[in-house]
């Protein structure tokens, strides 16, 4: 299902060597006499790069390889749960150093390379609370859940790339809580993410002159199924309230997500580089009185 839904996408937008550019521009003479210059529609961005989706398992994972794939791209998921995302699946622990290792070996001998690294790394653990009261076995696993699989993916991945004719793009996920104070719970998470667009700072400035760009995404609350459970969890007045501190008034979409993971991880946005990118709704932005 997954090979016959990209097929479909690669027949509609064709194949050659004239995909590599991205845009085709059409010059024409207005009646002032004056130049215009008018984007065609745009093509696939990633048409031939080896994108590979770490933890590719749930919404958001899912999301952004399907994005990646209707961009042209060859896509590889890798996740610790059995799955069928991608052109190659895989199944590896993501914070066992060895299954890394060895999980982007498998990319790199049946692809030559890999072109975009996505880290889809950060899930919210129920017994992360105030640095206060968070034990340490709380702390060590949620830590390791997020930075040491960034950090492990970034380290066994970045290897095998710059080695094609593209560019590399490597996208961490962070969150909009990484640069903010939290009043609530959950710091062992924030600690984490902001340790992640740390990383992805210094890993940028560092490959830039490789040709490989690292970029952090901070995210915003998106639009999951977790998310929706939630908030129904919370019932219509404590939803409300939450509503009140997000500017847009609702929370951010799959597809929103995935296109602005797209975005990063083409040539588009070619000098975009050691920086965290905002998704946010413009949450850390707003004062709001409850």
């Amino acid at each position: 299902m997954w090979r016959g839904f990209r097929r479909i996408c690669l027949q509609r937008r064709g194949r050659g060597p004239e995909r590599r550019r991205r845009h085709a521009y059409i010059r024409t003479c207005s009646s002032n006499g004056l130049w215009r210059f008018d984007m065609a529609q745009e093509r696939g961005r990633l048409t031939g790069r080896v994108c590979v989706v770490a933890g590719a398992g749930g919404d958001m994972g899912e999301a952004v390889a399907r994005r990646f794939a209707h961009e042209g791209g060859i896509v590889v998921g890798i996740d610790r749960r059995s799955h069928a995302i991608g052109e190659f699946a895989l199944v590896a622990d993501l914070d066992d150093e060895a299954a890394v290792q060895g999980a982007y070996g498998q990319v790199a001998e049946r692809y030559g390379r890999i072109d975009v690294l996505y880290n889809n790394a950060g899930p919210l653990d129920p017994e992360d609370h105030s640095a206060l009261d968070t034990t340490l076995a709380t702390w060590n696993r949620v830590v390791a859940s997020i930075l040491t699989v960034t950090w492990l993916s970034c380290k066994h991945a970045i290897p095998h790339m710059g080695k094609g004719a593209f560019a590399g793009s490597v996208i961490n996920t962070s969150s909009f809580l990484a640069g903010m104070g939290a009043s609530t719970g959950q710091m062992a998470f924030n600690a984490a993410k902001a340790g992640v667009e740390q990383l992805s700072r210094d890993l940028g400035v560092h490959l830039a002159r490789r040709n490989i760009r690292v970029n952090a995404l901070a995210v915003g609350p998106i639009e999951t199924s977790e998310m929706r459970a939630t908030f129904e969890r919370l019932g219509p007045e404590q939803a409300k309230r939450r509503f009140t501190h997000m500017p847009m008034g609702r929370f951010g979409t799959l597809e929103e997500l995935a296109a602005t993971a797209a975005y990063l991880a083409s040539d588009d946005a070619g000098f975009v580089t050691a920086t965290s990118f905002p998704l946010n709704g413009g949450i850390p932005n707003a004062f709001t009185v409850p």
